[in-house]
């Protein structure tokens, strides 16, 4: 089965980016696209809203079985590992 979890984000400039995250070798793996980029950007560090709308999907999955313990567990562990609020890094 595969465990991709994909969405979509507006920003408030009206600017849209999809993120796909894959779980790969024990550890999720980020993947972001632009609108109307061709290519996934695969070093960007994700936001802290981004980490939250993964967290809460990573739940969702978990409760109905579909994402291992493990995988929950390394989610709660990125989002606690953010640094808070409005102190991203550029």
């Amino acid at each position: 089965m595969r465990r991709d979890i994909n969405w979509t984000t507006k920003r408030d400039d009206g600017s849209r980016y999809d993120v796909r995250v894959t779980w790969f070798s024990g550890q999720f793996r980020f993947q972001f696209k632009e609108q109307g980029e061709s290519r996934w950007d695969y070093d960007r560090k994700p936001a802290r809203e981004d980490l939250e709308t993964f967290l809460d999907a990573i739940e969702r999955r978990y409760t109905r079985r579909q994402a291992t313990f493990k995988e929950l567990e390394e989610a709660r562990r990125m989002m606690a590992e953010a640094p808070p609020e409005g102190m991203e890094e550029s």
